[in-house]
Protein backbone atom coordinates (compact mmCIF):
# COMPACT_ATOMS: atom_id res chain seq x y z
CA UNK A 1 0.00 0.00 0.00
CA UNK A 2 1.47 3.30 -1.06
CA UNK A 3 0.96 6.21 1.30
CA UNK A 4 0.49 9.75 0.11
CA UNK A 5 3.52 11.95 0.87
CA UNK A 6 1.14 14.57 2.25
CA UNK A 7 -0.12 12.06 4.82
CA UNK A 8 3.46 11.21 5.78
CA UNK A 9 4.27 14.92 6.16
CA UNK A 10 1.23 15.41 8.41
CA UNK A 11 2.34 12.50 10.56
CA UNK A 12 5.86 13.95 10.82
CA UNK A 13 4.48 17.30 11.94
CA UNK A 14 2.17 15.67 14.49
CA UNK A 15 5.01 13.63 15.97
CA UNK A 16 7.22 16.73 16.05
CA UNK A 17 4.62 18.60 18.10
CA UNK A 18 4.38 15.63 20.46
CA UNK A 19 8.16 15.55 20.81
CA UNK A 20 8.25 19.25 21.68
CA UNK A 21 5.61 18.60 24.35
CA UNK A 22 7.73 15.77 25.76
CA UNK A 23 10.82 18.03 25.79
CA UNK A 24 8.78 20.79 27.44
CA UNK A 25 7.58 18.44 30.15
CA UNK A 26 11.21 17.42 30.68
CA UNK A 27 12.25 21.05 31.02
CA UNK A 28 9.41 21.80 33.42
CA UNK A 29 10.06 18.79 35.64
CA UNK A 30 13.87 18.90 35.17
CA UNK A 31 13.93 15.27 34.01
CA UNK A 32 16.90 15.32 31.67
CA UNK A 33 16.01 12.01 30.00
CA UNK A 34 12.71 13.42 28.75
CA UNK A 35 14.53 16.39 27.24
CA UNK A 36 16.89 14.07 25.37
CA UNK A 37 14.05 11.82 24.19
CA UNK A 38 12.06 14.82 22.97
CA UNK A 39 14.99 16.36 21.12
CA UNK A 40 15.93 13.00 19.63
CA UNK A 41 12.38 12.64 18.33
CA UNK A 42 12.60 16.10 16.76
CA UNK A 43 15.73 15.05 14.88
CA UNK A 44 14.14 11.82 13.68
CA UNK A 45 10.78 13.27 12.64
CA UNK A 46 11.98 16.56 11.13
CA UNK A 47 15.30 15.64 9.53
CA UNK A 48 15.84 11.93 9.03
CA UNK A 49 12.35 10.57 8.31
CA UNK A 50 11.33 13.11 5.62
CA UNK A 51 14.45 12.24 3.64
CA UNK A 52 13.29 8.63 3.31
CA UNK A 53 9.50 8.98 3.41
CA UNK A 54 8.82 11.98 1.18
CA UNK A 55 8.96 10.27 -2.19
CA UNK A 56 6.46 10.19 -5.01
CA UNK A 57 4.38 7.00 -4.77
CA UNK A 58 4.21 6.81 -8.57
CA UNK A 59 7.72 7.54 -9.87
CA UNK A 60 9.75 7.18 -6.65
CA UNK A 61 11.57 10.52 -6.96
CA UNK A 62 12.49 12.38 -3.76
CA UNK A 63 10.11 15.27 -3.23
CA UNK A 64 11.12 18.61 -1.73
CA UNK A 65 10.45 18.50 2.00
CA UNK A 66 9.76 22.22 2.23
CA UNK A 67 6.08 22.87 1.68
CA UNK A 68 5.19 19.18 1.53
CA UNK A 69 1.75 19.77 3.02
CA UNK A 70 0.80 22.02 0.10
CA UNK A 71 2.16 19.99 -2.83
CA UNK A 72 -0.79 18.60 -4.78
CA UNK A 73 1.08 16.82 -7.57
CA UNK A 74 4.52 15.42 -8.26
CA UNK A 75 6.84 17.97 -9.90
CA UNK A 76 8.58 15.14 -11.81
CA UNK A 77 5.81 12.90 -13.19
CA UNK A 78 2.84 15.27 -12.77
CA UNK A 79 0.54 12.73 -11.07
CA UNK A 80 -1.80 14.10 -8.42
CA UNK A 81 -1.57 12.97 -4.80
CA UNK A 82 -4.55 11.72 -2.81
Amino acid sequence: MKTSPRTAAKLCWLMTVISFVIAGIGLYTTIVELIYVGLGMVVVFMIILPIFVCRCPNCGQKLPTRGMLYIKQCPYCGKKFE
